[in-house]
């Protein structure tokens, strides 16, 4: 990661410094910037055509500015790596994530950590490796009525149905308006330069955890996810155990202070966050954007 001191008086020179060293590391951390939501939302266009709006996030959705801005989650938990939206079917992954920190927070804890998912494939065991090469996995989510229309903005169930029909991979079916919803998809991704990178949201969407090291921790489960190869068959304790440890082995810590703004290669990067000691504010405004403007 890189680091740069920065300032706003020539905001094109911070960012073709930014995407400089954004193109060679995948992620740079930007420190002393004096910037609020909507300066934020500016410079974050330097780098992208259009946004994600993270749907997974309504209740911290700023109504001020371009309406793709979110708050992180304000509870005390740690969440463990992962790429945003890839889950999600018929939503492209974002190229870029933008973390600006406007309030850090004042107990041990609180750090964001990025994950390098070369590192962490390369990490993995032969066998699991070829596994993740030679089959996908499938990830399965309960939404209720308001997160479908809001992710796929439609607003009749005959609408949804339209829109998922042409999705490849996915089943589905409608129970008392609620989507309950299957998609199947590859959990690593081939770079150019010949590196294969594990890169999805699986340890996000696991629906328990056993991992030694997680005992006295928090961790962000939802019980109406799961996340198992093709096959149906479940992912068993050795292979997440396998991949917490990779994951483990490669966090890279950020501690935040006041004005930073982290940018991140969103298909390389895993990211996530640690809880902290006890709960404290912890303010952090978030962004996922698109290179180009082919998004489906």
């Amino acid at each position: 990661m890189k680091t740069l001191q920065s300032n706003l008086h020539n905001m094109q020179y911070i960012y073709l410094q930014s995407k400089e060293a954004l193109d060679e590391t995948g992620t740079v951390l930007l420190r002393g910037l004096n910037l609020d939501q909507l300066t934020f939302e500016y410079f974050t266009k330097y780098f992208c055509q259009d946004f994600f709006r993270v749907t997974s996030r309504e209740k911290f959705r700023l109504e001020s500015g371009d309406g793709f801005t979110t708050l992180t989650p304000t509870d005390n938990i740690t969440i463990l790596g992962h790429v945003e939206v890839d889950y999600v079917p018929g939503i492209k992954t974002p190229n870029i994530g933008f973390f600006f920190c406007e309030t850090p927070p004042e107990v041990e804890g609180g750090e964001t950590f990025l994950v390098e998912g070369v590192a962490m494939f390369n990490t993995l065991s032969k066998s699991l490796q070829e596994r993740f090469k030679n089959e996908q996995v499938t990830y399965e989510f309960l939404w209720e009525p308001q997160r479908w229309e809001a992710q796929y903005g439609v607003n009749t169930k005959e609408e949804l149905c339209k829109r998922l029909d042409r999705i490849e991979n996915v089943r589905y079916e409608l129970k008392n308006d609620w989507l309950h919803l299957f998609y199947t998809t590859s959990a690593i991704i081939n770079f150019n330069d010949g590196t294969t990178a594990f890169s999805n949201a699986i340890l996000g969407h696991l629906p328990e955890l056993d991992h030694p090291s997680y005992h006295d921790k928090t961790v962000y489960r939802k019980e109406t996810n799961r996340v198992y190869w093709e096959n149906g068959e479940a992912f068993s304790i050795e292979v997440v155990n396998e991949l917490i440890d990779a994951h483990d082995q490669h966090k890279q810590h950020y501690r935040w202070q006041k004005g930073d703004l982290l940018i991140f290669d969103n298909y390389r990067y895993l990211h996530g966050k640690e809880e902290t000691i006890e709960w404290t504010e912890r303010r952090l405004f978030s962004r996922f954007g698109y290179l180009d403007i082919d998004i489906e």
